[in-house]
């Protein structure tokens, strides 16, 4: 049983002669129209672009098609509201219920066909060599290098294709999965156009300097055995094989045709792509969570890292094109600046820090803190405009004072087993905390330890009602509050040391 066999099995008995009655009336619409049946309950019509996408559901038949602005009077046909949003091409919809309705809906499905292609050519038109290049057929048969990978029952064929043939119409489908509708067989998750567009931007950018690049491979993946092999090539017939289904890699395609539309350069752009032959829907879905389930973003310490040599070398080495909110980053350099800090803070004998910081590609070890997570408590409340430490302009000043810092805490605060101090919560604390304090201390300028632990006694002697404790070093034992607390209540503990921070120096007698 072939595909479309199965797919007019899947339906109940009184449904099946809609769905036969609506495949013969619209291949009759023109001889050159391709009838090509997908997995989920899918039948597309296409002439060199799919004109019509068939639904079959055990109940209905569901037709989308392209809009055409043809009047509705029964009032049957559905605009499809997400269309956009989920990367659809089609954005109207029929139901059909009976055979009856069948040639009410071929009105719409006729205007679709429209938008697709000219009218057949006659013996006494125009021959194709003199049409529009717009209007020449475009060839389905595509012939390229391949290897074959065996792995396991698996066969994939590792190869490159350029963009101009990934995105021709009918080569490849994206099977989302649509939560409405209970029938769906789709897997993938929904198109992130905003991500898509950022990758654009990145292709287009590195036309000129000839240094974008994807080495990451498109997962494609096909029911059929779609392969003429010969030699170490592969010749592909698209007309009679596609569209394949993107197991993985849809943000990169969507991303290289837009890029295509801005700079038509795109289109000799080559992408590594693995195409896996024979494999079922159900079992492409299984690849597809494999995939996004077991791969590991790189991890943030390590990107960090990156990012900061990237600064070191912004003036003295040329660096490839980079997508814009890299290059944003990578030129602030607060990322390369936190580093440091951290560095400084984890690498000097007398700080209460020393070899406590797990960096990146580290083992866990002893380190109680990662390196990303205290860097990005350094630029979320230290580097900023309104922490008077960034406003010093030297920066072996600056990461002495906040080693100073550091050592008045641990002074007051560790009697040997406060654990939790050297947390996230600690950091996260004392990173916030840190603003109020450093404004203290500017007017006078002395950031030594032995004052900044009396200023510190000082608050945390007047900090009063439910986070009293936070100045004791009891607090921050294992086990203790500290440990109990998410970043809303250490804000709120913040809040409440700022407060007693300025009560400690307010006047007694106020003059207004």
């Amino acid at each position: 049983m072939d595909l479309i066999d199965d797919h007019i099995a899947y339906t109940e008995p009184h449904i099946r002669p809609v769905l036969l009655g609506l495949r013969a009336a619209i291949r009759g619409l023109d001889p050159r129209i391709v009838e090509r049946a997908t997995p989920a309950q899918r039948i597309v019509y296409l002439i060199d672009r799919i004109f019509a996408e068939v639904k079959v559901q055990k109940g209905c038949v569901l037709v989308r098609f392209f809009d055409r602005r043809i009047p509705d009077p029964e009032r049957r046909v559905r605009h499809i509201e997400h269309a956009r949003k989920n990367g659809w091409q089609h954005d109207k919809e029929i139901r059909l219920y009976e055979l009856n309705t069948v040639d009410y809906a071929m009105q719409f499905i006729s205007a679709s066909l429209g938008i697709v292609g000219p009218p057949l050519i006659s013996n006494n038109s125009v021959p194709v060599r003199n049409l529009p290049k717009s209007e020449v057929p475009m060839s389905t048969t595509i012939t390229i290098p391949a290897a074959r990978v065996r792995q396991g029952d698996l066969t994939l064929y590792a190869t490159a294709l350029k963009v101009r043939d990934l995105i021709r119409p009918g080569f490849y489908t994206v099977e989302t999965l649509d939560p409405s509708d209970t029938d769906d067989k789709g897997y993938q998750r929904l198109l992130n156009k905003s991500r898509a567009r950022k990758l654009a931007d990145y292709v287009v950018k590195g036309q000129d300097a000839r240094d974008a690049f994807l080495p990451t491979s498109v997962f494609l993946a096909t029911d059929k055995t779609p392969f003429d092999e010969n030699g170490n090539t592969i010749t592909i017939d698209v007309a009679k094989v596609g569209p394949f289904n993107v197991v993985d890699g849809q943000h990169r395609l969507e991303g290289l045709k837009v890029a295509s539309e801005k700079d038509s350069r795109v289109l000799d752009f080559e992408v590594p792509v693995n195409v896996a032959i024979n494999l079922p829907t159900l079992h492409q879905m299984c690849h597809f969570l494999i995939v996004n389930s077991t791969q590991k973003s790189v991890d943030k310490s390590v990107e960090q890292r990156i990012v900061a040599r990237l600064t070191e070398a912004l003036d003295v080495e040329d660096i490839p094109s980079l997508p814009r909110w890299i290059l944003n980053t990578v030129e602030k350099g607060e990322v390369e600046r936190a580093i440091r800090y951290v560095d400084f803070l984890n690498d000097q004998p007398d700080s209460p820090w020393y070899d406590k910081i797990r960096k990146a590609n580290d083992d866990a070890g002893p380190g109680r803190i990662n390196q990303s997570s205290f860097a990005k408590s350094i630029l979320k409340y230290v580097l900023t405009a309104n922490n008077p430490i960034s406003a010093i302009m030297d920066f072996d000043k600056e990461k002495r004072i906040f080693l100073n810092y550091w050592k008045a805490i641990s002074s007051v605060l560790d009697d040997g087993n406060s654990e939790t101090l050297y947390k996230y919560g600690g950091v996260e604390l004392f990173c916030q905390f840190s603003v109020p304090f450093f404004m203290k201390l500017q007017t006078s300028g002395n950031y030594r330890v032995e004052t900044m632990e009396t200023l510190l006694q000082s608050c945390f002697d007047n900090v009063e009602g439910e986070y009293a404790g936070v100045g004791h070093p009891e607090w921050w034992h294992t086990g203790g509050q500290a440990g109990r607390l998410n970043s809303g209540a250490l804000r709120l503990v913040s809040n409440e040391m700022a407060k007693a921070l300025n009560k400690s120096s307010m006047a007694e007698t106020i003059q207004i």
